[in-house]
């Protein structure tokens, strides 16, 4: 995990400023918040950020407005979107206004440390690289026409239900050029889509028995915490056990447009495409607003 990422978090709910502030301080990074976008700006004045998590619907100036701002006074700093009212207006306007990334809350903390630090080593290389959809785009494509088949990332994290949790650990270690695996889907031998595993999941399991075997105290536990520790007597979990079956899903023939609706509706980040049961592989949010984006500036 990268230490001592300059975090602004910026949001008008006092309780999810402190609550996230705390959370990210325990992962051992630098975290300042402001309860306004004036405020913000004016703390990005006297001391400079690597990354803002920003809220887009606040009083006084809202997050678009805000981060139009950051990119005119302070170009090299990175913009994650954060929202509980997502549209896919406003997730086009980020886009366009050059945010990074754009989540929904709630957001699992741990999907959003590995945003904030795909979003530092971004602004560290200073090199643009979207993963996950490749996609030729041709002048004379409409977005009606796109369906999920056209974007489908087929690199898929997957894993048996009869996989012990600490074979299913390593799957979410980071690979060299290739995205942060947010989560990984289990599947049986006809490659149909049970159910999927995400770290949360995992702590959620380990948390009680590591209290029981006293590895830890209290019912807090990092996943780097977790890391270090070894999955333990845990270890020989099936993930079949601590899978979330209700997987929400969409066709490979469903339209793009369709699919970013359906993922703001359910506050999904990452959607799998199948095939009746079979997993084909993903999508995710940002890369269909990019999509959306493109051939939009393309008709005009």
């Amino acid at each position: 995990m990268i230490e001592g990422i300059k975090i602004l978090l910026v949001d008008d709910e006092k309780y999810f400023l402190q609550s996230v502030t705390k959370r990210l301080k325990r992962r051992k990074q630098y975290v300042k918040s402001a309860e306004s976008g004036p405020e913000a700006l004016a703390k990005m004045e006297s001391e400079s950020f690597d990354v803002v998590i920003l809220d887009v619907k606040m009083p006084e100036m809202n997050g678009i407005e805000v981060l139009q701002e950051i990119k005119r006074r302070f170009p090299d700093t990175e913009v994650i979107m954060l929202t509980g009212h997502a549209t896919i207006e406003s997730g086009l306007e980020g886009v366009r206004f050059g945010a990074f990334d754009y989540l929904m809350k709630p957001t699992d903390i741990e999907i959003l440390m590995a945003k904030l630090e795909a979003a530092y080593e971004h602004k560290t290389q200073r090199e643009l690289k979207i993963q996950d959809a490749e996609f030729e785009r041709d002048r004379g494509l409409i977005i009606e026409e796109i369906t999920l088949k056209d974007v489908i990332n087929q690199d898929i994290p997957n894993r048996y239900a009869d996989t012990s949790l600490a074979d299913a650990v390593r799957t979410f270690r980071k690979k060299p050029g290739a995205p942060v695996a947010e989560q990984f889907y289990v599947i049986n031998d006809s490659k149909e889509l049970l159910g999927k595993v995400k770290r949360k999941h995992i702590l959620r399991a380990v948390i009680p028995i590591f209290q029981k075997e006293k590895i830890i105290t209290g019912d807090d536990l990092t996943w780097d915490e977790f890391l270090n520790k070894g999955t333990g007597p845990a270890a020989t979990i099936p993930v079949g056990e601590i899978m979330n079956t209700e997987v929400k899903s969409l066709g490979a023939d469903a339209q793009i447009l369709e699919a970013v609706k359906f993922m703001i509706d359910n506050n999904l980040a990452v959607l799998p495409v199948v095939e009746g049961k079979k997993l084909l592989g993903t999508v995710r949010i940002y890369d269909l607003l990019l999509v959306i984006n493109d051939i939009m500036a393309e008709a005009l």
